[in-house]
């Protein structure tokens, strides 16, 4: 369990990553780190114009009092020495030391594509992210976004419209989502088996300097990027820069060369992003081998699980064997094997024998 101190020094309201960093990686005791002199907190790197503010927040905070806040609220804490962590992000050049979780990660092996792009986007935009969120979503993919509006929440929809999994991160702490209509699809995204994730104090609202903090975490958590509309400049190619820096794939959609929205996106373009006009584009940049077929969903009822929608988007009229559909659905073996029985009995897949699936048509 983490330490209520660890908690409570995320909670520090003027402290941003740099400062995080140094009080969980110097100090062997979060409590130590807590209660350190001023000598010992200067000594340790945290910037002198930091400290006055931390050693009143520390005189006047009880850490208990974080812990109650997020059982209230069934709000978690992970921190980067968690196996829970997620894998990617620990990888990143300055990764959070502690994220506030509510709802479910997925597996590490399942591919991350974060979809990003403008809050005034077009229509167009926001027919194309949505529309390609839920091919993504059916092919097994988790899509990231910020819970913003425009694209952000078209992506989210497009996910939650498939029975996807989609994960929101916040430029905010959990009790500064300021409005009905983006707690309505918070809410949406956890009963999809979802994820909502912020490294920010409980109480930090949506600041402008907190997005581009934000967006290296979009980035970090997967394994690329796809940027549906920007102009220039952007949050948006703030977090195709993170991407790139991180070494991970930049995706973008074309768009027309008047409009602003698409300036970031034909940028983008120009300077070696994958060009991408279909779904497919993503999946073999990502070593999918998905058939551009009916989607994953064509066959199955609505509502069924996310692993069975993953595992069905790996078969087709091919001969497949259940072990590489699992690996490639990114599925541990027992969630793999419960997601194919649920197939079988639907009637939608065929047993041709050697552990060899097609669908049934």
């Amino acid at each position: 369990m983490t330490s209520p101190y660890t908690i409570a020094i995320a909670n520090v309201p003027s402290f941003g990553p740099r400062s995080n960093a140094i009080l969980f990686e110097l100090f062997d005791d979060p409590e130590r780190a807590w209660n350190a002199t001023r000598s010992d907190l200067l000594a340790a790197g945290l910037r002198a114009c930091d400290l006055p503010r931390f050693l009143q927040f520390r005189a006047e905070r009880n850490p208990l009092e974080f812990a109650e806040t997020m059982e209230k609220h069934g709000i978690r804490a992970v921190t980067i020495r968690d196996d829970e962590y997620p894998a990617l992000l620990k990888t990143i050049h300055t990764p959070p030391t502690l994220l506030f979780i509510k709802g479910t990660l997925p597996p590490t092996a399942k591919k991350h594509l974060a979809i990003v792009g403008s809050r005034h986007a077009t229509k167009y935009g926001l027919r194309i992210a949505k529309k390609l969120a839920g091919e993504c979503a059916n092919a097994g993919i988790v899509i990231v976004s910020g819970l913003a509006y425009g694209i952000d929440e078209a992506s989210h929809q497009g996910t939650l419209d498939v029975n996807g999994i989609t994960l929101a991160v916040l430029g905010s702490g959990f009790l500064g989502i300021d409005n009905t209509r983006h707690h309505k699809l918070s809410d949406a995204i956890l009963e999809g088996g979802g994820a909502i994730i912020s490294e920010f104090p409980f109480n930090a609202a949506p600041l402008p300097y907190h997005f581009p903090i934000r967006n290296r975490i979009v980035a970090g958590m997967c394994h690329g990027t796809l940027a549906v509309e920007a102009g220039i400049p952007s949050g948006t190619l703030l977090t195709t820069t993170s991407a790139t820096n991180e070494n991970r794939e930049v995706f973008a959609i074309p768009g027309m060369i008047d409009s602003a929205m698409s300036k970031g996106t034909n940028e983008l373009l120009k300077n070696g992003a994958h060009f991408v006009t279909e779904a497919r584009d993503i999946f073999l940049a990502f070593g999918m081998d998905v058939a551009p077929q009916a989607s994953a969903t064509a066959f199955l009822p609505i509502g069924r699980p996310p692993d069975e929608i993953a595992l069905f988007a790996q078969l087709g009229a091919e001969p497949v064997h259940v072990d590489t559909a699992i690996e490639k659905a990114g599925l541990s073996t027992t969630a793999g094997s419960i997601a194919l029985t649920g197939l079988e009995l639907l009637g939608v897949i065929e047993d041709i024998g050697g552990k060899q699936f097609v669908r049934k048509n």
